[in-house]
């Protein structure tokens, strides 16, 4: 038992202590299992934290023998179940349809398999079921989408999915956002639509259901997925998704024909969209390449703008603020942007010709009138690939260049180079998260 002062605490204070650790940024992940240990007064609360998310299958343990070691720990403590919020199916292999098949069935070659439906069953009695789901599949394709559908179809799901993540999966149906009503979130992350048509799909999927209303939406690399949610097949009545209630937007569009899509989501989203985060090449920016200036007048309730772009130097013109000046030009001096965020890739050696010449000036003016004396967080990452001697002469340049905000105690402003070497372009993407106001 704990001793005082511990033993003093209240039921909601050991509750709000337990919480914070949970919800810390970089959760780590031993210290509520330790904490569940170390005295009685924590361990239901933290049960309710560390069975949250419900993990089938890893990169080190096969799937079949991770859900009979998890279902065997719900069997003999069912009230577990009660806790779990997210499900992660974690799945790297073509022959995936077995998942799916009622347990039992017999079209599994193994009557005694635990299959995700194993959980469906025992999750149905919670009387909050998860309302999240990541499906990974390590680029493998969903072998049998109808079923898959199906089965969720008429499960808790219809009712209950709010957040879908999908990552390295292909072969995926359109039907699968459809029967899920209540979905506000979706990522997108590798994955590739079905190829064949929907004539094996009931009406009552591609023609009756209403669609649901995002509110956040995040992709990469998932073009025709993304050409059919925009543009369905004739098969389909009605929308798929619908985009008038469109918070928060993330997208990599890496082509012209993605930057379209892009844009036809933000003219689809409407006024609705409070935060935007865009990875992309300069020239998909500039008007004068794609013959259409991207504008970010018509969002009015827009909050968060953050841009991740790279510069090479073969293309003066292209170096990023001379491409995004005219964007930052389209928001409205009445606006309700409150954080503007710029991560430079920068892949130009010495003297660094092109961005030490870019146009920081024309973005603090941007920055300024934007701000139009209320408080605005300014976040400028720069990258130089590979380390050079010679880039704290970029840096310390840039500062001098961009000092002028100084006078503007409105204007928060984060510059800042890592000292470690940049990661990867797809590692960059924020996933939505901008800083909160600085109270310095």
């Amino acid at each position: 038992m704990l001793n005082p002062p511990l033993s003093l605490l209240s039921d909601d204070l050991i509750g709000y202590l337990v919480e914070h650790i949970a919800n810390e940024p970089f959760p780590i992940h031993f210290a509520l299992h330790n904490l569940s240990l170390a005295d009685r007064a924590f361990r239901d609360v933290c049960q309710k934290y560390i069975f949250r998310s419900l993990t089938l299958g890893t990169e080190w343990a096969t799937i079949s023998a991770k859900m009979r070691s998890v279902k065997g720990i719900l069997d003999d403590n069912p009230l577990f179940a009660h806790h779990i919020r997210k499900i992660h199916l974690y799945m790297r292999s073509g022959d995936n349809s077995w998942l799916f098949q009622n347990p039992g069935g017999k079209d599994l070659r193994d009557e005694e398999a635990v299959t995700f439906i194993s959980f469906f069953h025992l999750l149905a009695n919670s009387p909050m079921p998860p309302h999240e789901l990541h499906l990974t599949m390590g680029t493998f394709p969903i072998e049998d989408p109808v079923l898959l559908v199906r089965q969720i179809s008429q499960s808790f799901f219809s009712q209950t999915l709010t957040i879908l993540h999908l990552t390295g999966c292909s072969n995926v149906p359109l039907t699968l956002f459809i029967v899920c009503r209540r979905l506000k979130e979706v990522r997108l992350d590798m994955v590739g639509a079905i190829e064949e048509t929907y004539d094996n799909y009931p009406d009552e999927q591609c023609s009756t259901l209403e669609a649901p209303e995002l509110e956040v939406f995040e992709c990469q690399d998932s073009t025709a997925l993304i050409e059919q949610l925009i543009t369905p097949p004739p098969r389909f009545h009605r929308p798929v998704v619908l985009w008038s209630k469109l918070r928060v937007l993330t997208m990599c569009p890496q082509n012209q024909e993605e930057m379209d899509f892009f844009r036809s989501i933000l003219d689809a989203g409407g006024s609705s969209l409070e935060e935007l985060y865009l990875l992309t090449a300069p020239s998909l920016l500039s008007s004068t390449y794609t013959g259409e200036q991207l504008s970010l007048a018509g969002f009015v309730r827009l909050r968060v703008f953050a841009l991740y772009t790279f510069f090479d130097g073969y293309t003066p013109e292209l170096a990023p603020f001379w491409t995004i000046n005219p964007i930052l030009g389209t928001i409205s001096t009445s606006n309700t942007v409150t954080n503007l965020i710029f991560d430079l890739r920068i892949f130009v050696g010495h003297p660094f010709d092109g961005s030490r010449d870019d146009d920081w000036v024309g973005m603090c003016n941007e920055a300024i009138r934007i701000s139009s004396g209320k408080h605005l967080e300014l976040d400028v990452k720069i990258h130089v690939n590979g380390r050079q001697a010679e880039e704290e002469d970029l840096y310390m340049g840039i500062m001098e260049t961009i000092k002028v905000l100084s006078d503007h105690p409105e204007i928060c402003t984060h510059f800042w180079y890592p000292t470690q070497p940049s990661p990867p372009a797809r590692a960059q993407i924020p996933r939505g998260q901008a800083r909160a106001r600085c109270t310095k």
